[in-house]
């Protein structure tokens, strides 16, 4: 384990946006993560966990303290059943998944990051997310010991879980997944990449920036008087925050380096090096139109650091 100082974090996020870590360690495994801790502990320092940097903003200023990139790349299979590192991608896991065979995992096609990240985040697309294939998630506790939770105790809720609310560190989850012929999957699989090709940016991002919003948050009939097709989007039960961006003429709205995406509304781009200083007030102002416009108040679904 190699503890070093000042390293850029721009070139570990997907935004490349990010200052330096005054302290700085890739771990590869549990015994790694545990020194680490308790390196931080001892040294009074302030410790992030770094996963694949996708849904994240950090500041230029960096993070003063211990930043810990996960690299934990386990991958064992047992049935119908995947024992999975924190630290691996989620497309490999995917990937690897339909070469054994196993099915269930096709919600993940093209979500970007780490295992761990999905977890903690409850990560998922087309009313599907983590917390359907989990079966127990293994992890470090406050005083760094392996502990592990099963689905229940997880508290998974929509983009959220207890690790967003406890100083937990997640080191492996078993999946539970279906067996079977994987051909279907395949295709249905090419055809979402294809989908997501021609409706999601490329370049410099973090992913979506606001949570969608749910039904049971909002006045449905306040909306439809304000013209948003509610029964558009009936069957999820949320309205695509994309789509509000869209239809308030903001695509395309620049501020320093950073863009509102012209292909997708809740995508912000790092277009011209962009400042944390240029997303954050881009955000700001997205939030600040539509709360004037819907009434509705935005919530991040990004980490800002």
């Amino acid at each position: 384990m190699k503890i070093e100082k000042n390293i850029e974090l721009k070139k570990y996020t997907t935004f490349k946006i990010g200052g330096p870590a005054q302290y700085f360690v890739i771990v590869n495994n549990k015994q790694e993560l545990q020194e680490a801790l308790l390196y931080g502990k001892e040294n009074n320092l302030k410790v992030f966990i770094l996963g694949g940097g996708t849904n994240l903003l950090i500041s230029d200023q960096g993070i003063k303290g211990l930043v810990i990139k996960i690299n934990l790349n386990k991958l064992e299979y047992k049935n119908n059943t995947v024992l999975v590192g924190a630290g691996l991608s989620l497309a490999h896991l995917l990937a690897e998944s339909l070469d054994n065979n196993l099915r269930g995992l096709e919600f993940a096609t093209g979500i970007p990051g780490t295992v761990g990240g999905a977890i903690r985040g409850n990560a998922g697309t087309y009313g599907l997310a983590m917390s359907d294939v989990i079966k127990k998630v293994i992890y470090l506790d406050e005083d760094y010991n392996i502990k592990e939770f099963n689905k229940e105790e997880c508290n998974f809720k929509y983009r959220h879980s207890i690790f967003k609310e406890k100083e937990y560190y997640i080191l492996e989850a078993l999946l539970e997944l279906e067996e079977g012929d994987t051909e279907e999957s395949r295709k249905l699989i090419a055809e979402r990449l294809e989908y997501r090709s021609n409706t999601q940016p490329q370049g410099f991002s973090a992913g979506c920036i606001f949570k969608n919003i749910n039904f049971k948050d909002i006045n449905i009939d306040d909306l439809k008087k304000k013209g948003v097709a509610i029964d558009k989007f009936s069957k999820f039960q949320k309205i695509p925050v994309g789509y509000l961006i869209e239809e308030i003429g903001l695509k395309g709205k620049t501020i320093g380096g950073a863009q509102v995406s012209e292909k997708h509304g809740n995508y912000i781009l790092n277009n011209n090096q962009a400042s944390y200083d240029d997303i954050i007030i881009l955000i700001s102002y997205l939030k600040q139109q539509i709360r004037d416009k819907y009434g509705i108040q935005l919530e991040e679904e990004i980490q800002i650091v």
